[in-house]
């Protein structure tokens, strides 16, 4: 094959991807205004500080509590249904929690805030459609994908902070904000091709596909799913604890949002380099440069509560989140069939959900300066405890067999 026909063919097997990368970017949009402002606001709200980052912690539990309704209704309706329907959650959660803090209501933006991570769920399948269609560049796909969400996460948090007082009670008219990104989405993605429009997350005719014993015994698949969930979970943790530690450790609140805003910034900024070099140094390197750079937030979070300090670990842990997450959905994606979607697809978002549960709650408890310090601290050992697992998943892998459909790769 000639370089100029190789080349074709990889910007066809990514047109999907190109098209679902507006879809991700205004999911960014919403999600990055909840993401600068819930902490604060919840913060402002909640009638006692141990309840303070229950707002944050609830868009990851509506996130996990869903998504095998979503995977269902994927089987059923087909993605760009779903993704259509799914919309209609963050226009209501964007209404809901301008109508919380007009009303100083905390359970009424607890209850907004729940319905942003039913969006989120939804909004996770874009990298499994992308993988889906993209005929053996399934790692460039994914990364492709997060890469829509860059001029989001760059804009997003500073559109929270500029429409904060276009109306009398602060924050209300960013909230409005979320409802009115969420409406563009729904038309966006009415328009995304009909294939995937035809594609779900069911079985094939004629086809049953292996059994999800069987799938779930492949070490890549396990490797895959235990990278992500990591990410998700130090990513959640750091992400949550973050302004208000911030603001215990001295720093103003304007500085706890720029560094949200870094961190959106670190989230998706990887992908527009990471598309292009996935496939030329393979998952396994983009996960393990991952996991590194999330050891090093950690490492810094630990040392310092320095204003660069806490800049530096809120950037690094966005950016070592898109690499590990990156590499691991890539890996997710290569050792299941287009049968046997509905028994990965679904299980693998509900591991990472929980862990994004588990690091957005156990965030609450580590919104202190000492509580920082520990946290990074936890994110070090973590990092040890993941490569040393993937270690051991990696020699169990046997790399001969094919895998239909996919490359050969190894966690």
């Amino acid at each position: 094959m000639t370089e100029s026909s190789t080349i074709s063919t990889r910007h066809a097997s990514l047109r999907i991807a190109r098209r679902l990368a507006p879809s991700q970017a205004l999911a960014v949009f919403g999600s990055s205004i909840d993401l600068t402002l819930t902490g604060i606001v919840g913060h402002h709200l909640a009638p006692t500080d141990a309840l303070a980052t229950l707002p944050f912690s609830l868009i990851a539990v509506g996130a996990l509590s869903s998504t095998f309704v979503v995977s269902r209704t994927i089987g059923r309706f087909g993605y760009r249904k779903t993704f259509v329907l799914f919309s209609g959650a963050a226009i209501a959660s964007g209404l809901i929690s301008a109508l919380a803090v007009q009303w100083g209501s905390f359970w009424l933006l607890c209850a907004g805030t729940f319905l942003i991570g039913l969006y989120g769920a939804a909004t996770g399948y874009y990298r499994y459609a992308a993988a889906d269609t993209a005929q053996g560049a399934r790692a460039a796909a994914v990364t492709t994908v997060l890469a829509g969400g860059l001029v989001a996460a760059l804009i997003g948090p500073f559109l929270a902070t500029w429409t904060a007082d276009l109306l009398p009670v602060t924050y209300v008219a960013s909230y409005v904000l979320v409802a009115v990104f969420g409406v563009i989405a729904a038309l966006w993605n009415a328009m995304l091709p009909a294939e995937l429009g035809r594609m779900t997350t069911g079985p094939a005719v004629g086809s049953g596909g292996r059994s999800r014993r069987v799938l779930w015994r492949q070490p890549i698949l396990l490797a895959g799913v235990l990278t992500t969930a990591f990410a998700a979970v130090a990513m959640n943790a750091m992400m949550t604890a973050g302004p208000i530690a911030g603001m215990a450790m001295g720093h103003s609140e304007a500085a706890a949002a720029f560094a949200v805003q870094l961190h959106m910034v670190g989230m998706f900024a990887p992908g527009f380099f990471v598309a292009r070099i996935i496939d030329r140094i393979g998952e396994r390197a983009i996960t393990s440069i991952g996991i590194v750079l999330i050891l090093v937030s950690g490492a810094v979070a630990a040392f310092s509560t320095a204003e660069w300090a806490f800049f530096t670990a809120m950037l690094t842990i966005g950016v070592g989140w898109n690499l590990t997450f990156s590499g691991g959905s890539a890996l997710i994606t290569s050792t299941y069939r287009a049968e046997e979607r509905g028994r990965v697809q679904p299980i693998a978002e509900t591991i990472t959900g929980s862990f994004q549960v588990i690091g957005s709650l156990g965030a609450g408890a580590m919104a202190s300066v000492a509580g920082w310090q520990l946290l990074g601290l936890g994110v070090v050992a973590a990092c040890f405890l993941v490569a040393l697992a993937t270690a051991k998943l990696r020699r169990r892998a046997d790399p001969s067999p094919a895998r239909a459909g996919t490359s050969d790769v190894t966690p």
